[in-house]
């Protein structure tokens, strides 16, 4: 199954669009998750759920606290609204916009909302409101200790080579970048670190 979903991928390879990146995603996410998954889900129903604490009332608490205009807290609860059970912003901004002018009689801009967007993605838990999996990983490294050779070298392979990464073509990855395959392989473990799902942790 695993070849005939990169099959798919070579044949969408030449027109990207955010959905195709969004159903791409799901290629590398049980990657992602290692051998632990089964191990993490299992302890996922021995944690108990703190009352009256949800995902979304957590973003809020946490975005009323920042020094925001009248209008961009409008923005951001609208943003929050359409976050997804994993932390993901799968609406597009220009969509948003379309949103908020129709049912809110809002007038915004994407450039506005991508301001508030970028707020969002400073809360906790790290790679929230991200639009796909490349931007969550992103997210992440950015708030490690990018001093460290590893960190510096997984941002940069996300950032630059998230197609290659996904498709397991570590070779191509290692010529372009000129590193050898233990530095590579550093890299791929600070990904392996992060959660592909910000959102399950609630």
């Amino acid at each position: 199954p695993e070849e005939e979903q990169l099959e798919e991928t070579d044949k969408d390879q030449e027109e990207f669009t955010l959905d195709d990146y969004i159903e791409e995603d799901e290629i590398p996410d049980y990657r992602l998750q290692a051998n632990n998954y089964s191990k993490e889900d299992d302890k996922k129903s021995e944690i108990p759920f703190s009352v009256g604490s949800s995902f979304h009332e957590h973003l809020e608490s946490q975005l009323s606290l920042r020094d925001l205009t009248d209008e961009q807290k409008i923005l951001g609860e609208y943003i929050l609204g359409n976050i997804d059970e994993d932390g993901y912003l799968r609406r597009e901004l220009v969509n948003i916009v379309d949103d908020l002018a129709f049912l809110q009689n809002i007038t915004t801009t994407e450039k506005e909302l991508e301001e508030v967007l970028h707020i969002i993605q400073d809360l906790d838990p790290p790679g929230v409101g991200a639009r796909t999996l490349r931007e969550c990983l992103l997210i992440q490294l950015a708030v490690k200790d990018r001093t460290q050779p590893s960190v510096k070298t997984a941002y940069t392979v996300i950032d630059l080579y998230f197609e290659e990464f996904s498709k397991r073509h570590y070779d191509k990855i290692t010529a372009r970048l000129g590193i050898t395959e233990n530095e590579l392989r550093s890299a791929i473990d600070e990904v392996l670190k992060l959660n592909p799902k910000p959102g399950s942790l609630f």
